[in-house]
């Protein structure tokens, strides 16, 4: 329903348009099913104001001679609207709607558009467009792809151009750098929230309050005043035209502070009445909280996804904090917003939608498997990562890690809904993986080679790889783990570009940019299949030779699947992963799978051994590993 509430241009004329507002309030007396409790929000008048008004010859934000918006019942509620009378020229124009109320003692107030398609360059401002360019968003090259098959570049759009956008606009300028993320055989980007916060300061985005518009601060290109969503289409169909996913990442628990609640507030007379806010499953302190009790704002939030889906054509969405809105046992909430996800994309023909969840507790893979989720962010390889960089010695829950989508089969080990876990060395809530690499001697990314092991790790493992912004070029920025409630950890972190082409950048990027391509050219690597299975007491390799040897820090795992390429049935990919994390080279009997001639695909140049009886002696350099791979017969 919200897709034709907010302002917007009458037509599709790229010089001038009369404007159209359309504000919704929902009204459980005609509609009961919404909300529970009467909240009526006593409204006497509302009027639109903004930099629009001199064009009807008014004076700009003055809300004596404001027009006045008005009302008539809709299916769920009550219809607030105004149509200006003249076309207006092309341009960016902000408003608030001012509104008054029934008890002449409330103080009127400035209430942002909670629909606004665009966010204001201060004090919270709507604003809409009128002419420019209207570009569609092109296809996705090659169709989207399920989720396993995809490796993800989390991108915060700040810190991403901070140091070459000069004045373009920031989602303007990461359109350069799309060539850069492809070279590196990426195929999906997720970026951190794009929808605006309150203020104009840098912010990670997870505070949103205009949850249909783009964050000014991105959007803001000079000399573009009326192309501000045309950046972010133009950016996405280059994406597209790269096959690369694009996936948003939604903020849908909460919305912002005390300071700045959720939109709607505003508009009630009492504010503590109005039915989009208030607590459903968990909480999230300082924040407010979205009340999915109530049909209004499981529907706003529905239709919230619906337009970045259909207007912007994303292609998957990655979902925050999603142990406060699902309750276990409830339908509401992240339940039904996946479920009715997944009906819109099915009711278009479309497949491959990605739904993420950042559901950070143990049991985040059963609220995957029992939702339409396809993947959830799982910490374990991170935390592992972490603790073993700063011990300077990996310990066996290391090994328990790398088999991570097992907890997504059934008991008879099958995954029919063909769900991942997305692992990662880290992500934007932790520091740089090659500064914990160095932490313990303050040495930061001087020490990057002993993260080699862990990306050799993650990139043969099972689940589906993310890197953070620069982690491919060892950038190694800090924020603290916990800045308990004070906001401290969220601070900008600017990629330094030039760290990409030194030494450093250059080696660890080639090794990032060759096991990309290891990765997504052989589908065992993608399968849900590893060999051993471990528990958590075991320190020593089985009897075969797989496993970990804590003593020694070595670590061997088998990975296979069929040979998609292969001219004869029955063909099967297989792979030996030899891990070396201690600072010595080492001679280590490495059990394989079969005989024949196997080929480490990781060492330049690749050099083969011949294996028989099952075992060979392989030598493996420190903070090294081997990738070695044979196609062979099944069984």
């Amino acid at each position: 329903m919200y897709e034709s509430f907010g302002a917007r241009q009458a037509g599709k004329d790229s010089d001038k348009g009369k404007v159209e507002f359309k504000l919704f309030i929902p009204d459980n007396t005609i509609s009961p099913d919404q909300y529970s409790g009467v909240c009526d929000p006593k409204i006497k008048e509302i009027r639109v104001v903004g930099t629009f008004q001199e064009r009807l010859k008014q004076t700009n934000w003055d809300k004596v001679s404001a027009p006045v918006m008005t009302r008539e019942k809709h299916p769920n509620g009550w219809l607030w609207s105004y149509t200006t009378d003249v076309d207006l020229p092309e341009g960016f124009y902000e408003y608030k709607y001012y509104v008054t109320f029934q008890d002449a003692s409330v103080k009127p107030r400035w209430c942002t558009d909670p629909c606004t398609r665009y966010g204001g360059s201060a004090d919270q401002n709507s604003a809409f467009v009128v002419g420019g360019s209207f570009p569609g968003v092109g296809p996705l090259l090659g169709g989207r792809q399920p989720h396993r098959d995809l490796v993800v570049y989390e991108l915060n759009i700040d810190d991403f151009t901070a140091e070459y956008r000069g004045g373009r606009a920031p989602i303007e300028a990461v359109t350069e750098k799309v060539s850069y993320i492809k070279d590196l055989g990426i195929n999906a980007i997720l970026f951190m929230p794009w929808t605006a916060w309150p203020g104009y300061g840098y912010s990670w985005g997870y505070t949103p309050y205009q949850y249909f518009a783009v964050e000014y601060r991105y959007a803001n290109a000079i000399g573009k005043p009326s192309e501000k969503l045309s950046l972010l289409k133009t950016l996405i169909s280059e994406c597209h035209k790269s096959e690369i996913h694009v996936i948003m990442d939604g903020v849908y628990n909460h919305s912002a502070d005390d300071a700045n609640k959720f939109p709607y507030v505003d508009f009630y007379q009492d504010r503590d009445k109005c039915p989009y806010v208030g607590q459903y499953g968990g909480s999230f302190p300082g924040l407010t909280d979205l009340n999915y009790n109530n049909d209004c704002t499981q529907e706003f939030i529905r239709d919230v996804c619906f337009y970045w889906m259909d207007e912007f054509k994303i292609d998957g969405i990655r979902f925050d904090n999603t142990t406060n809105y699902y309750i276990k046992g409830s339908n509401r909430g992240l339940h039904q917003l996946l479920e009715d996800i997944t009906n819109h994309v099915s009711d278009k023909g479309e497949y491959n939608f990605s739904l993420t969840l950042e559901h950070i507790d143990m049991s985040a893979a059963q609220v995957t498997k029992d939702t339409k989720a396809t993947s959830y962010w799982d910490n374990s390889l991170y935390g592992n990562t972490f603790d073993n960089l700063w011990n300077w010695s990996i310990n066996q829950k290391l090994m328990m890690s790398l088999n991570a989508n097992k907890w997504l089969l059934d008991s008879n080990g099958k995954n029919a809904d063909n769900k991942v876990a997305t692992t990662y060395l880290t992500n934007h809530d932790h520091s740089h993986v090659a500064w914990q690499a160095g932490a313990r001697d303050n040495q930061g990314a001087m020490q990057w080679y002993r993260t080699q092991p862990y990306v050799i790790a993650m990139m043969t493992m099972p689940g589906v790889p993310m890197i953070l912004n620069g982690q491919e070029f060892a950038e190694d920025a800090w924020v603290m783990e916990d800045d308990k409630g004070s906001g401290r950890r969220v601070i900008p972190r600017p990629l330094r570009w030039e760290f990409s082409s030194d030494k450093i950048g250059k080696s660890l990027s080639d090794l990032y940019r060759k096991l990309i391509k290891i990765r997504r050219g052989h589908r065992a690597l993608q399968t849900d299949h590893f060999y051993p299975d471990w528990e958590d007491w075991m320190r020593k390799p089985n009897q075969e030779g797989y496993g970990i040897d804590v003593d020694r820090q070595i670590v061997i795992f088998h990975r296979w699947g069929d040979n998609p390429y292969g001219k004869r049935y029955g063909q099967i990919e297989r792979f030996i992963i030899v891990l070396n994390f201690s600072q010595n080279d080492q001679d280590v009997s490495v059990p394989f799978s079969v005989n024949g001639q196997w080929i480490d695909i990781l060492a330049e140049p690749n050099y083969t051994i011949n294996v028989d009886g099952f075992r060979s002696n392989v030598r493996v350099d420190s903070n090294w590993g081997c990738i070695f791979y044979i196609i062979s017969k099944e069984g």
